[in-house]
């Protein structure tokens, strides 16, 4: 099999859920050839660097910001994309790099501007179901855009399933996953996500539910795996302890398939990558999205498994009180009905998208022509 001797460049960062969909098209492409180089562009965020660092890549780390629509913002966003793009060129040059994947957000402007400057091929992946001003700016300069749900914004788009890396698909037995991290494996388990960066609100309404007895008492025979974020994790630990609970609380966790895997029930947001996660995984979710997104795209990411019947959606509230009060009820009716969850279940593994990976990978050994043959049975969840 010939191998490359160029580098594919992956633009997306600020979060978790812009990089690891780049991940999971570089697993593909390594599959086939384990030669293919890559470059990862990335913000200037203190958790893609913590990523990063864990995949041994090299990365760089653009100054472009978030578009913010006041003067003096305006025109600090304007010299840091003039700085990412040229960054992004300079790079383009030094790795003689074939091609670009980007994930969009505020890194992925630039550098597909500088791209497309270079005349290199550009595939833009829209992750989320309300495509934002980023990608809609991107998808005039990229070669292709998929999109992971259909949008009139991106109508020429090639729909895919949620690029996941195969290490988020779970493939323990739950026993033997809440085993390996160091739960009891033989209590049903809760899983509460609060994304990359945390969330305050989720973290503060578990600590609260534990604080009533009513609700302590649901929880006797289940366990709690909670992924806080970077910044309260000892408190929600504590909050645990406090209470009884059994709660394990991990600021961030790099296991998640058996994270998945150890899940009955999950709790937490509804960014496009979390979705797909908890979809691949058939794990009923109790979806809080992100209260302060102007167009709501967390809520219309977790809709097609809501109208299904496969998850529940409730506003986050942001009162660590008024959040117990409306998800107390609806949670204690999930962990005490195990034929509502085991539909749930069957309905989640009967309508979850195919592997959007491999399709991007495809895409990029058609246009860049530099060896990235298939291998047989590497595709494909």
């Amino acid at each position: 099999m010939t191998t490359s001797s160029r580098t594919i460049l992956f633009a997306g960062g600020g979060s978790g859920g812009h990089i690891y969909p780049n991940l999971a098209v570089l697993e593909r492409l390594r599959e086939a050839d384990p030669a293919v180089s890559a470059h990862l562009l990335v913000s200037n965020r203190p958790v893609d660097e913590q990523i990063v660092h864990k995949e041994q890549l090299p990365f760089t780390a653009l100054p472009a910001l978030p578009l913010v629509m006041k003067p003096k913002p305006l025109w600090a966003f304007y010299q840091a994309y003039k700085q990412s793009e040229q960054v992004t060129l300079d790079i383009i040059a030094k790795t003689n790099a074939s091609a670009m994947v980007a994930t969009g957000g505020f890194v992925s402007g630039p550098a597909v501007s500088a791209a497309h400057k270079a005349d290199i091929p550009v595939a833009l992946l829209n992750l989320d179901a309300v495509p934002g001003r980023a990608n809609r700016f991107a998808a005039k300069k990229a070669t292709e855009a998929f999109t992971t749900y259909s949008t009139p914004q991106l109508a020429r788009a090639q729909r895919i399933g949620m690029p996941l890396r195969r290490s988020v698909i779970g493939a323990l037995k739950p026993e033997k996953a809440r085993w390996d991290l160091g739960l009891r494996p033989d209590l049903d388990t809760i899983l509460v996500f609060a994304g990359s960066q945390g969330s305050t609100s989720i973290n503060a309404m578990m600590m609260e539910l534990c604080t009533r007895a009513q609700h302590r008492k649901a929880l006797e025979s289940w366990q709690i795996i909670h992924l806080t974020g970077p910044n309260e994790q000892a408190q929600v630990q504590q909050a645990y302890d406090d209470a009884g609970v059994r709660g394990m609380a991990h600021s961030f966790c790099h296991k998640m398939g058996a994270v998945w895997s150890a899940a009955t029930i999950a709790i937490g947001r509804a960014g496009a990558g979390s979705v797909a996660e908890a979809w691949a995984n058939a794990v009923p979710t109790i979806f809080i999205p992100y209260p302060y997104h102007k167009d709501q795209h967390q809520r219309l990411n977790a809709q097609p498994l809501v109208s299904s019947g496969a998850a529940l959606l409730h506003r986050d509230l942001v009162d660590p009180i008024e959040n117990v009060n409306q998800i107390a009820g609806p949670l204690k009716a999930l962990l005490a009905n195990e034929h509502r969850l085991e539909k749930m279940r069957q309905i989640m593994r009967d309508t979850c998208p195919p592997d959007g990976a491999s399709v991007v990978a495809d895409w990029l050994t058609t246009m860049t022509g530099v060896g990235f043959a298939r291998k047989i049975g590497a595709g494909g969840r």
